[in-house]
């Protein structure tokens, strides 16, 4: 059933000689006859409403793809914010220790000038 759809659907309908890109979605909705009276898609249960949404048009389905594709890029910006964020309190934390590690030389040189090198014998 869905191969004979999808060849029906990638038959060119304009007659320009471009194929035009199958709906997936779509293709599927059909091929299972639709909703039913319960207003729920053969095979998806209760995860239709992450693809088709709570509505009845098939445009929430469409919708649904260009949120997830929107989706997926604002959280490809953030990895890469977050990826930027890391480094530079990284690079800061390592310039803690090299201050802390200079400071630490400093403090172990002045009280190793402090200390006399032999005790006074009187």
């Amino acid at each position: 059933m869905m191969e004979s759809l999808r060849r029906q659907y990638s038959q060119n309908i304009d007659g320009s000689g471009v194929s035009q890109p199958i709906d997936e979605w779509k293709l599927y909705l059909d091929a299972v006859g639709g909703k039913n009276k319960k207003n729920i898609i053969y095979g998806l249960g209760s995860s239709q409403l992450m693809f088709y949404g709570s509505g009845k048009s098939h445009n929430a389905a469409s919708g649904s793809s260009q949120c997830n594709k929107q989706d997926y890029q604002n959280m490809q910006a953030q990895l890469e914010e977050m990826k930027n964020l890391v480094k530079a309190m990284q690079e800061e934390q390592q310039n803690q220790m090299k201050t802390m590690e200079s400071q630490l030389t400093m403090m172990f040189e002045a009280q190793s000038n402090r200390r006399p090198d032999s005790p006074d014998k009187e």
